[in-house]
């Protein structure tokens, strides 16, 4: 379980290859489409929990000349972003280590925080929208994509896909986080007082032969290497050779075209008071 500060969080997919390959496979334009359509050349971006900085990148595109500051916990992350935005010659995005309990900004000097995947983390919201809303100008903007997993779409009972989220979401809740974040993500933000602009669902759907292909794979490499399944495991939530039976549950699943599962995300756009 995490303090009040944070410190003791562990991130439930752990820094493996897997897991650092699966953020990378994040782009602005497939996971940050809803809070593009918001922005405008000139604007100052937090992008909170940025990870490797797949996202962040073209989110500074997308606001040039503004300058785009990703912040997560991790020190590895941060570097794959500077290495990232270096090789792309990005001027105007830079990353810090920093913890979203702490943000390294002044009171009202930011004009759009975004962040993917990161309020699921917190069961106690309060701390970080506080300072979310403390960096926030008036009138300024925010952008989340969060996570449901039980409203998601998983076909048969049987699914090893569902099978492996199943297990995410108990370590999410284990975690102190919220695993079904998504359907209560407009409430939560309104009730923090922010304006809500746009609130909509999404999936994330393999939706061709290849795709899936792909997709079952990503899966059964995260299945090998990340925290939470060894958590499951050392907890005895699953047996050792129900784990190791995964990986094959994951490429048969794979190779089955009535197999379909489609996760669940909510997309919520909103705006602080123009006055505070």
């Amino acid at each position: 379980m995490a303090g009040k500060d944070g410190a003791d969080r562990v991130y439930v997919f752990g820094y493996s290859p897997a897991a650092v390959g699966m953020m990378e496979n994040r782009s602005a334009e497939g996971n940050a489409r809803f809070f593009l359509d918001h922005l405008k050349p000139g604007m100052s971006v937090l992008d909170m929990g940025c990870g490797p900085g797949s996202i962040t990148v073209g989110i500074a595109a997308a606001v040039a000349p503004g300058e785009v500051v990703g912040i997560d916990i991790e020190p590895s992350q941060i570097m794959l972003g500077r290495d990232r935005a270096a090789s792309l010659g990005l001027q105007n995005c830079r990353f810090e280590t920093g913890s979203v309990y702490d943000l390294p900004f002044g009171d009202r000097t930011v004009d759009a925080v975004f962040g993917h995947t990161i309020l699921m983390q917190f069961r106690d919201l309060d701390p970080v929208l506080g300072e979310i809303k403390r960096v926030l100008k008036p009138g300024g903007l925010i952008g989340f994509r969060e996570i449901d997993i039980g409203a998601s779409l998983f076909h048969s009972e049987t699914s090893a896909i569902r099978d492996v989220m199943t297990i995410l979401r108990r370590s999410i809740l284990h975690n102190d986080g919220n695993p079904d974040i998504g359907r209560a993500l407009p409430r939560l933000l309104a009730d923090a007082g922010f304006n809500i602009r746009s609130a909509a669902a999404a999936y994330n759907c393999a939706t061709t032969p290849e795709a899936k292909a792909g997709m079952y794979e990503m899966m059964a490499q995260l299945w090998k290497q990340s925290e939470f399944v060894a958590r499951a495991e050392s907890d005895g939530w699953i047996s050792p050779s129900a784990r190791r039976a995964m990986t094959d549950r994951l490429e048969q699943e794979a190779g089955d075209p009535g197999s379909f599962s489609g996760t669940t995300y909510a997309e919520v756009v909103a705006y602080s008071p123009a006055t505070a």
